[in-house]
């Protein structure tokens, strides 16, 4: 059976490639994780329970950084790589597999659904061995990346209808998060890094967010899941509140 290595660079791909990680192990396959300790990314493959290898580290907000931090990866991922002799890379978005593939010789796929990050795609589509994309995006539109059949492999449909086909959702979440399931429930996705937002959308998308939950048909309670305190959040629904209370 086969070797395969998956890179996984944040929160998303851990949920994207669980299915397809299950479906080689249950064939026979031998599949290695590493991971970019980026957001949650560790978290879930902690709460998955599948080992994995970290490598990197997040580079901040800015560009120097990022570049750094990029660069530092790749270099890590060679040395992580050589030697393991694996026979298959898989990733969704990452910019170290491709180039590592290409220099180790191992075939790989890299996968994406966003086909307007140009820099990125520039590099990984004419690396990779094969380019998997939904067919959702026009094959004409992955040609300037060098990306064309057979290289390029289209399926049908999103990979949201596939790694939620069989999903069940767990309501005993709505008791333990303390909320009222009669009332309207609204879910917020946050930045990872909120200081990595400007400022004023900041602002805007707390006052937003606030006046969601307190709002029309709502319970007033402003809730995380990770237990800790929005504090932006917060403050714009202390306001909201003391506003309905003068009127």
């Amino acid at each position: 059976m086969a070797s395969i290595w998956v890179d996984l660079t944040n929160p998303a791909h851990v949920i994207v490639l669980r299915p397809l990680v299950e479906l080689l192990e249950a064939g026979g396959h031998e599949v290695t994780l590493t991971a970019r300790p980026l957001s949650h990314t560790t978290e879930l493959l902690d709460d998955w329970g599948h080992p994995y290898t970290a490598i990197g580290h997040h580079g901040g907000a800015s560009r120097v950084g990022k570049a750094l931090a990029a660069g530092s990866r790749t270099a890590q991922a060679f040395a992580f790589a050589r030697g393991k002799r694996f026979d298959y890379g898989l990733a969704h978005g990452s910019t170290d597999l491709p180039p590592v593939g290409r220099l180790l010789r191992i075939p790989n796929t890299t996968m994406f659904d966003y086909e307007w990050a140009r820099l990125q795609h520039e590099l990984n589509c004419r690396l990779a061995t094969r380019v998997l994309v939904p067919d959702a995006i026009p094959a004409e539109r992955l040609e300037p990346y060098g990306a064309r059949p057979p290289k390029l492999v289209q399926y049908p449909g999103l990979k949201e209808e596939y790694y939620l086909g069989d999903f069940e959702p767990d309501e005993s979440v709505l008791g333990e998060l303390g909320l009222d399931r009669e009332r309207a429930v609204s879910v917020v996705r946050t930045a990872p890094l909120v200081r990595a937002l400007p400022r004023r959308f900041r602002e805007r998308a707390a006052t937003a967010g606030a006046a969601t939950a307190a709002g029309r048909g709502g319970s007033g309670r402003r809730t995380r899941t990770d237990g800790r305190s929005a504090p932006g959040v917060a403050r714009a629904g202390r306001k909201l509140d003391r506003a309905r209370a003068r009127g």
